[in-house]
């Protein structure tokens, strides 16, 4: 039986490309597998359009997709032909990118591995390379999709910070709301961040003047990049921190209280989950303590309310029933909360525009758990670079040829 036809057909070898010869070497104890290519004689290949002569050829070779358990190598003398200017160039074959030593399908075989959820060091592994070549393999097919898979215009952006490493590493990562993808990174969450962030957004082609909205958390430098960066943007404050300010301001007073009242040991929890999510049990001990401690049970009681309060004022786009528990919770008289109240007159043009935009930054935190997740399987990373590129590869919406 005649095997090359066979190959062919497999490694999809087109004229005026063949195969010449398959066999076996014994190299380091192990037997691998050859694949030996050639073209037709005569034949002139195309550069820049133009049909060029054969000037001379030049030896190379690629990795392969292993044959059953055999390493796989093709090889070949590669011509280089004379250009119309006088210049020499080595042909491109069409089973391999440019400059790489993999042919593509084992490169797509690595991209595949990658998206499924290996480790760059993984992947390594499992096809018989370093991880530092699988990170440059990475880096060229992301590289090339940056590149040529243009952005389209993003009108609703959010802005969020995810941590890079232990300690104070950070990476400022913009997301469109819309296209669900994230859109631009950059080191460190300041604001020079943002505009760097921005930047590697307009460089795939997005016009910053399209941004309309800009969903975020009450980040100083973030309002500050928005306000001097895109100015025409709304800024939206996301209601989630929202919350998460005002329950800092309940645990504030809890821990107040708990200085004095051995009772609240052990309470905490309770206080910052909704009261509609605890149990009979849960519930009753907190309707227990509110009363044995009125202040306490005055914060939690106005947290409940200001849900409610939010609730319906995102369904009935009426802004009065929060202004309502504004006065309300200032006529309170705790600290904790007068400062929630002060920052919320801070902070009032982010907030009314919530409602208006019914936006928020949940996608955001959705990539941010993403984000943590590529770090926890690569078990953290120590080039930031590298980071950027996986973060791309997994989140940024981009399209790999990957068969």
């Amino acid at each position: 039986m005649d095997e090359l036809p066979i190959f062919t057909a497999a490694l999809d070898i087109r004229s005026p490309w063949y195969i010449k010869r398959i066999h076996f070497e014994f190299e380091e104890g192990k037997k691998k597998l050859y694949i030996q290519v050639a073209h037709t004689r005569r034949t002139k290949f195309a550069y820049d359009g133009i049909d060029c002569p054969v000037y001379d050829h030049q030896e190379r070779s690629w990795k392969h997709l292993n044959f059953f358990q055999h390493e796989c190598y093709i090889y070949g003398q590669i011509p280089r032909v004379k250009t119309p200017d006088g210049s020499i160039r080595l042909v491109e074959v069409p089973w391999a990118q440019p400059g790489s030593s993999f042919t593509l399908l084992f490169e797509y075989n690595i991209l595949n591995l990658i998206r499924e959820g290996m480790s760059a060091s993984s992947a390594g592994r499992h096809t018989g390379i370093c991880g530092k070549r699988v990170f440059r393999i990475v880096r060229r097919h992301v590289g090339e999709a940056l590149c040529n898979q243009s952005l389209y215009p993003v009108k609703a952006l959010s802005v969020d910070e995810t941590s890079t490493r232990k300690g104070h590493n950070y990476l400022t990562v913009l997301t469109d709301r819309e296209a669900k993808k994230v859109v631009g990174l950059a080191p460190g969450k300041n604001t020079d961040s943002f505009k760097d962030a921005l930047l590697t957004m307009e460089v795939r082609g997005a016009d910053r003047e399209c941004v309309r909205s800009v969903t975020m958390d009450m980040s100083k430098s973030y309002i500050s990049g928005v306000s001097e960066a895109i100015p025409q943007a709304e800024i939206v404050f996301d209601r989630f921190h929202i919350a998460k300010q005002l329950n800092e301001a309940v645990d504030e007073i809890r821990r107040q209280e708990q200085k004095q009242y051995k009772d609240l040991k052990g309470s905490r929890y309770l206080w910052l989950r909704n009261n509609a999510s605890l149990n009979s049990s849960q519930r009753e001990r907190v309707d227990i303590l509110s009363e044995a401690y009125p202040t306490l049970g005055q914060a939690y009681r106005l947290r409940e309310l200001f849900k409610q309060v939010m609730d319906e004022a995102l369904t009935s786009k009426r802004l009065r029933p929060l202004n309502d528990w504004i006065k309300m919770a200032w006529a309170s008289g705790l600290a904790p909360i007068r400062n929630f109240v002060n920052m919320l007159h801070n902070h009032w043009y982010g907030i009314k525009t919530y409602f208006k935009k019914v936006a928020d930054n949940a996608f955001a935190e959705r990539v941010n758990l993403k984000i943590q997740e590529i770090k926890r399987i690569a078990k953290g990373y120590r080039n930031i670079n590298n980071f950027i590129l996986m973060i791309y590869f997994h989140i940024g919406g981009l399209k790999f040829e990957t068969h």
